[in-house]
């Protein structure tokens, strides 16, 4: 599958990179100002001024070179995203001999002086490269103390176009040593000046970013009320404290359109369990009863901690089919998502590989999920030490099945499904890998990858929209958006081929050793589809 890019993409998301927007702007904006001055004083300078000849030649040519090298940068690299702070060092560098020319013509107690530490505060403010502005500026404090030492003490002619009536030697030095220091506080104040925008600006995108989980969570609750109205959760049942095939039935645990799930017991044993019951009105459906036995042989075929467990199954000339499975009484995952705004790094990292192992067995058992979501993964056990658990294998599929039983409905939830089953097409194991990777991508950012609404619209992002970049919303490893990238690919050939090596990347991610080839192979797929652009699928 080829990806082209529908929108372009240049949108400022982090604070680092308005910062760096800002800095190439203001940077700009100084080349540009500082290539017009350069001009106007050179050419007053060489035929206005006075002075003497040579020194005026030499500072005159010096302006125009660095009129030339600023109109260069100013016109070369006017696209804000090209700033580079290297070549943005480079050009401060450059500038040092040409502006220490003006000592010379100038003279070194004259206003010029005042010059310097205004373009080293503009310089420090605007450019990322410090080290180049301290240079700078410690150079030209070092060059006019020279000029100053050399002047006072009668070493050198003093050749200025500005003469300063000599005073007292120390008067001079003190006058040497104030302007060196002023040029220090000027770098000093533009460094301070850049700490401060950044902090603010920080400050800011950690606002934005929690006004957008807010805003994600509160649609996420809508969602989940609207869901849980029509299913009409909870109470007695039809079968409330009725016996069957062995199990006494209790109230109702949750509702659907297949059926009822109840609490239960084991009459034998009184082990606590959960028994699923195919909806009365679908006992004379022959395509329900197909598919309730199918989740049923699926659930059987499994054998793995981290998928829920069955007990039993009714026979195939049960008047009332039911599917008997472990009670889990921990939370989901939604509701784990619901209470807390933040899940530490090395707990998604456990989950997210429980998740991978219960996947990849079903996987291995042919069987591939299609509804994996938050609400499909229990908790069993205390919660220091949860073993997470796939539940609700209801629109399941067998990995080697010819035609879907749905009947070309579309089935899943939109919100998690991969491109190809929201476009209808056939779905593998690495469908459920997509599903995953939504997953992680909510544990680790707090929002969604697409935003709860109408069916339509989300199915349309699902396909067509590439998310925010993770680290653009949560102070995590660069090298998770590489993971991300990879496992919400749109093309499936392009995801991981497992949930497994999905979780081993993640862990590696998350103690920085990513492996160099999956960097790599996330950057050519960002390449071609970038985060938070808009795309168009091309066969």
């Amino acid at each position: 599958m080829r990806t082209k890019l529908l929108r372009p993409v240049g949108a400022i998301a982090t604070p680092e990179q308005a910062l760096a927007h800002i800095k190439a702007l203001r940077l700009r904006g100084f080349m540009l100002n500082g290539t017009i001055a350069s001009l106007v004083a050179g050419v007053l300078v060489l035929f206005v001024m006075g002075g003497d000849p040579a020194a005026a030649r030499l500072h005159a040519y010096a302006l125009f070179a660095s009129a030339a090298i600023t109109g260069v940068y100013a016109i070369v690299l006017r696209d804000p995203r090209s700033y580079n702070q290297i070549v943005a060092g480079i050009i401060i560098i450059l500038q040092i001999p040409l502006v220490l020319t003006g000592y010379y013509y100038w003279g070194v107690f004259s206003a010029y002086g005042a010059v310097v530490p205004l373009g080293i505060f503009i310089a420090s403010d605007a450019a990322e490269a410090t080290w180049s502005a301290m240079i700078a500026v410690t150079v030209c404090v070092v060059v006019q103390t020279l000029f100053a030492l050399a002047t006072t003490y009668g070493w050198i002619d003093m050749r200025g176009l500005v003469h300063v009536v000599r005073g007292s030697r120390a008067n001079e030095l003190a006058a040497t040593g104030l302007i060196g220091l002023l040029a220090f506080g000027a770098a000093l104040l533009g460094r301070e000046a850049k700490r401060r925008t950044g902090a603010i600006l920080r400050e800011h995108a950690r606002a934005l970013r929690a006004v957008a989980q807010r805003e994600a969570q509160l649609a996420e609750a809508h969602a989940e009320v609207v869901a849980a109205r029509k299913a009409g959760r909870g109470g007695p049942g039809w079968f409330t404290d009725q016996k069957l095939g062995g199990f006494v039935l209790g109230e109702v645990l949750g509702r659907g359109t297949m059926g009822d799930v109840y609490e239960a017991v084991r009459a034998a044993d009184a082990q606590p369990c959960a028994v699923k019951l195919l909806a009365g009105h679908l006992l004379r459906d022959a395509a329900a009863n197909a598919r309730f036995s199918r989740e049923a042989a699926m659930l059987v075929a499994l054998d793995s901690p981290n998928v829920v467990r069955v007990l039993a199954v009714s026979d195939a000339a049960s008047a009332q089919p039911y599917l008997a499975m472990e009670r889990l009484d921990g939370i989901d995952l939604a509701q784990l998502l619901a209470e807390r705004d933040v899940v530490p790094l090395a707990e998604i990292v456990d989950i997210v590989a429980q998740i991978a192992a219960g996947l990849d067995a079903a996987h291995r058992a042919g069987v591939i999920h299609r509804d994996l979501k938050p609400q499909n993964v229990v908790a069993a056990g205390p919660a220091d030490a949860r073993t997470w658990k796939i539940i609700d294998f209801g629109v399941g599929a067998w990995a080697d099945a010819e035609s879907s039983p749905s009947h070309d409905r579309l089935v899943g939830s939109p919100g998690y499904m991969a491109p190809e089953q929201a476009l209808g097409r056939a779905v593998t194991a690495r469908s459920d890998v997509y599903a995953l990777g939504v997953i992680l991508y909510r544990l680790v950012t707090g929002v969604p990858v697409v935003r709860p609404g109408e069916v339509p619209a989300m199915l349309h992002e699902v396909v067509y929209k590439q998310p925010t970049a993770p680290s653009q919303l949560a102070d995590v490893p660069a090298a998770l958006d590489a993971v991300l990238a990879i496992a919400l690919a749109k093309d499936p050939a392009a995801r991981f081929e497992s949930a497994g090596e999905l979780a081993a990347a993640l862990a590696d991610a998350a103690a920085d050793r990513l492996a160099p080839a999956l960097s790599q192979r996330a950057a050519q797929l960002l390449a071609r589809a970038p985060w938070g652009a808009w795309i168009e699928r091309e066969p």
